[in-house]
């Protein structure tokens, strides 16, 4: 099994609240197999200044052919202007969670 083909993708969002419906939705639809959260505290420029917030890390593990969907499902339940959404190849991995993923996820034709 080729480990490229799978990948992390990671968003951060402001409320458990919208984790949970994210969760929610991505592991219904089979977008991703697991979804880790993390509280976390950012510091970042926008409108020009430094800002900060306490925000939640998602870490969703998937498939690179299935990046595009889970994509389009973030930016549907986002709040924000500008989500992060990055995609993080799976360069090495047990085979054991690399078959686990893909039999969890839903097929890609």
């Amino acid at each position: 099994m080729r480990t490229d083909t799978y990948c992390i993708i990671s968003t951060t969002v402001p409320t458990q609240q919208v984790a949970q419906q994210l969760t929610q939705a991505l592991l219904q639809r089979k977008l991703v197999a697991c979804i880790q959260s993390t509280k976390v505290h950012s510091s970042y420029i926008w409108n020009n200044s430094v800002a900060q917030s306490q925000e939640i890390l998602l870490q969703m593990k998937s498939s690179g052919a299935l990046f595009e969907a889970v994509k389009t499902e973030i930016e549907s339940h986002h709040p924000y202007d500008v989500p992060e959404i990055i995609m993080t190849p799976i360069i090495g991995a047990n085979s054991a969670y690399l078959q686990w993923i893909n039999e969890s996820l839903k097929s890609v034709k």
